[in-house]
């Protein structure tokens, strides 16, 4: 089983989610989240963590930029009647850290604005995952005093953050991304200074030069 793919991008296509990596002479067809094709560049190298999912004859292949957000898919896909089309749609429509937040604070009505996600299967998301929170944790942790429903430390500037760069046209699995690693690595001391940092990584991504990979 791949685990990852490490190379160029030679083509994306918007209308299909899919982005081509060339790697070692091979092109790997890959679907990934809306986000994550949003910040591939042609010509640009990058590194897809990969899930491999086989069906019948055919096998496809899913591509995340981060290890935990590849966990996540595939905790999603553990829940019934929820194949990894509709777990890509709520990865692109949310982004791992909300969408952790939604299914903890049982938010059918924020998780349902996914594409093709209805009523019933938001109730069965939170259903099936909300009492399993601590599967979650590492995603969109709640504190450690307070019980999972209440706000989050940090959460208002989040918020804040999350509405300015909505209001400034970026989409909103990016949007979740780029915020996720700055309140990680606890870069945020005010508004201010998130927002430049926000608007600094999401506009320098992609930004490296091609350079041929390989697959581990």
């Amino acid at each position: 089983m791949l685990g990852f793919v490490e190379g160029t991008i030679v083509s994306r296509n918007e209308e299909t989610g899919a982005c081509t990596v060339a790697c070692g002479g091979v092109g790997y067809e890959i679907s990934v989240p809306a986000s994550v094709l949003l910040t591939l560049a042609l010509d640009s190298s990058t590194r897809l963590w990969l899930h491999t999912h086989v069906r019948e004859d055919v096998l496809h292949l899913y591509g995340f930029t981060s290890e935990n957000e590849r966990g996540f898919f595939r905790i999603l896909l553990g829940v019934s009647g929820l194949g990894p089309k509709t777990a890509l749609a709520l990865l692109s429509e949310h982004g791992a850290a909300r969408l952790a937040a939604l299914i903890r604070d049982k938010n059918t009505v924020g998780i349902s604005k996914a594409s093709g996600v209805g009523k019933k299967l938001a109730a069965r998301l939170v259903l099936e995952l909300g009492a399993k929170a601590e599967r979650l944790a590492w995603l969109s942790p709640a504190p450690a005093s307070q019980p999972a429903s209440a706000p989050h430390p940090g959460r208002g500037m989040y918020e804040d953050l999350h509405s300015a760069l909505e209001h400034l046209g970026y989409n909103t699995g990016q949007i979740d991304r780029t915020l996720e690693r700055l309140f990680d690595s606890g870069s945020v001391g005010n508004f201010e200074t998130g927002l430049r940092q926000a608007l600094a990584e999401i506009s320098g991504r992609g930004a490296r030069g091609a350079e041929e990979g390989v697959v581990k």
